[in-house]
């Protein structure tokens, strides 16, 4: 049993190392694709990725951190509506289809921080943070606390490489919004001109 939570712990670091390395400007360029057939490649790829490590996680034998009770179950489910609240906000600001590949960019990407990102830079990384909590909360198995903390170790990284690239595009356009718009913790206050 401690052998496939072990391995699932490392194809959770595999999909993330796969999720930042192949976002990267660097395999872009060596591949020199045009844009829509990059980001379809790269949903394929991560789609494929994420299903099968999902499926390993869901089918090793696991034991119970903690007995879920209908306290830990309600909360549970909130985080996780929370989350899948704060993904949906967040996907208003993007095209579904260019950001999965079906569409080429039309115009020169802006940089975009009204709505959800006006209160948080990386609401796609809360929103899912938020899930994957929420799950934990609601089946408390020792695989979804592996699944949890996988994200809790890539997630300093990915914003690392996730901003550096931002930078890269934005330049200071994006440094100024970082300075005033918190990373992972929503900005409740209201923001004056």
């Amino acid at each position: 049993m401690l052998g496939e939570h072990i391995l699932l712990f490392f194809l959770w670091m595999v999909f993330y190392a796969l999720h930042s390395i192949l976002a990267s400007s660097m395999v872009k360029a060596k591949l020199n694709w045009n844009q829509k057939r990059y980001r379809l490649f790269y949903s394929v790829i991560s789609t494929i990725s994420l299903a099968f490590v999902l499926l390993y996680n869901a089918t090793i034998h696991s034991f119970l951190i903690f007995p879920p009770d209908p306290v830990s179950n309600y909360i549970g489910l909130m985080l996780s509506g929370v989350g899948i609240f704060i993904l949906k906000r967040a996907f208003r600001s993007y095209s579904l289809s260019k950001f999965i590949g079906f569409k080429e960019e039309s115009q020169k990407e802006v940089l975009q921080t009204n709505g959800i990102q006006s209160r948080i830079r990386h609401p796609l990384y809360t929103g899912t943070l938020l899930i994957f909590v929420g799950y934990l909360l609601f089946n408390p198995q020792f695989s979804n606390l592996i699944m949890l903390i996988s994200l809790f170790i890539y997630l300093p990284f990915g914003i690392y490489f996730e901003e550096k690239k931002l930078i890269e595009q934005f330049g200071d356009d994006y440094r100024t919004y970082r300075k005033t718009t918190p990373a992972l913790i929503p900005n409740f206050k209201r923001k004056t001109s």
